[in-house]
């Protein structure tokens, strides 16, 4: 292996492992043929190297799509001939030939190059290697969000998360102008805005800026509506009518500073599905139960306001029947006893009083499906009108029953 390649290789090998270790840390550049030490300065885009005598510059253009990042190369010494060969060879399996040479790397590495001058008889006469870091060509970032609102109970926290991509190389930063006049800088793509609140639905033309580790920069911008919030309060009343024969109800919103274009739902929990209709809204329940009532108020087809309050219905038919029937217990020469047993019924819940009036001035309260009365005796017989009264469901029915009551 022949002098050139041995230097070669063991730079590029110090040059993947260590990335400028070869380099002194104060910025010196080693002239491998001469065994001196130069130095290295940058101004503006370009850096120049100098070892003894021997200049070299360089400067990369713009790596960032639709360009294609560019090395220029270029060596001169006072003390080297003219018809001297320059020899570049970049540390990635290419080379070139030239006092100014150009070249562009595929990947993003660092690189270390290296400088042979040869005489007109092929000898090396000066020799140097130093480091670049190359971008690689045409990085290409694409910067795109989604918008997600996340929390339904403050609905101008929303949530932002990039989805951009870059071909080489990494998103080192994410600038997000949210479009209400503030800013926010951040390494990473997943952040949330708090808008400000308003009082009628607000569109922000929300930008994201992504930065690569190479400076090349992209934007996208998404309209993001921000709902309007309204200072509702209050819910509705409910009110029963004709609970105990043709029971419904009537429910009218009481709510304040709903805005005007509003529209009410209702769900009234059995089953049935949300229903909107004109205020106050009438109602009919089939069944006896407790309803959670729900009231919903949308405004251009989004819900801004939810309250809702349970609602005790006696549905169909919650009315008790009172029905009974009489019976002769017992009589002597002054007095006659009589039963009367209740025959009443209740569709729903259940029968929570019997009051029983016997028609000679005697009643019994005391909640008895089976009640006695003993009636005295008259010099004929005495005819007497028995009344019972059932309650149930906060309904009452009455009935009347005959009886006669034999002379002494």
């Amino acid at each position: 292996m022949n002098i050139k390649t041995t230097i070669y290789y063991s730079l590029l090998f110090c040059s993947i492992t260590f990335f400028f270790a070869c380099n002194k840390n104060d910025g010196s550049v080693t002239s491998n043929a001469k065994n001196i030490v130069g130095t290295d300065t940058t101004y503006h885009d370009t850096t120049q190297i100098t070892v003894g005598d021997l200049v070299m510059k360089y400067n990369q253009t713009d790596p960032c799509f639709p360009s294609s990042e560019v090395f220029t190369f270029t060596a001169s010494s006072k003390s080297i001939a003219s018809n001297a060969t320059y020899n570049w060879y970049f540390g990635d399996g290419y080379t070139a030939t030239g006092n100014t040479v150009e070249h562009s790397y595929d990947a993003s590495s660092p690189y270390v190059v290296m400088l042979e001058i040869k005489n007109a008889a092929g000898d090396i006469i000066k020799s140097a290697t130093f480091s670049v870091k190359a971008w690689g060509k045409q990085i290409k970032p694409e910067a795109s969000f989604s918008v997600k609102s996340d929390f339904t109970n403050n609905t101008n926290y929303i949530t932002f998360n990039s989805t951009s991509s870059i071909n080489k190389g990494s998103v080192v930063n994410y600038l997000w102008n949210w479009g209400d006049g503030t800013t926010e800088s951040s390494s990473v793509g997943l952040t949330r805005h708090q808008f400000p609140t308003v009082i009628t639905d607000k569109t922000y033309p929300v930008k994201l800026t992504i930065t690569s580790d190479a400076g090349c920069t992209s934007s996208a911008t998404v309209n993001v509506t921000v709902p309007a919030t309204y200072p509702i309060t209050g819910d509705f009343n409910a009110v029963a009518y004709e609970a105990c024969t043709n029971e419904h109800f009537l429910f009218t919103p009481t709510a304040t500073n709903v805005p005007t274009g509003s529209v009410y739902y209702w769900n009234f929990s059995d089953g049935r599905g949300d229903t909107t209709a004109s205020l106050p809204i009438a109602y009919k329940y089939k069944y006896m139960n407790d309803y959670d009532v729900i009231m919903s108020i949308y405004l251009n087809s989004r819900l801004i306001y939810r309250t809702h309050k349970t609602v005790n219905a006696k549905g169909e038919d919650p009315k008790p029947q009172a029905r009974f029937y009489s019976t002769w217990v017992s009589s002597n020469a002054t007095q006659e006893t009589w039963g009367f047993m209740s025959q009443s019924t209740i569709l729903h819940g259940g029968i929570d009083g019997y009051y029983w009036d016997f028609g000679n001035g005697n009643i019994d309260n005391s909640y008895k499906i089976y009640a006695e009365n003993t009636y005295q005796k008259n010099t004929t017989a005495t005819n007497y009108n028995i009344r019972l009264i059932v309650t149930g469901n906060g309904c009452a029915d009455t009935t009347y029953r005959s009886i006669s009551v034999s002379a002494k």
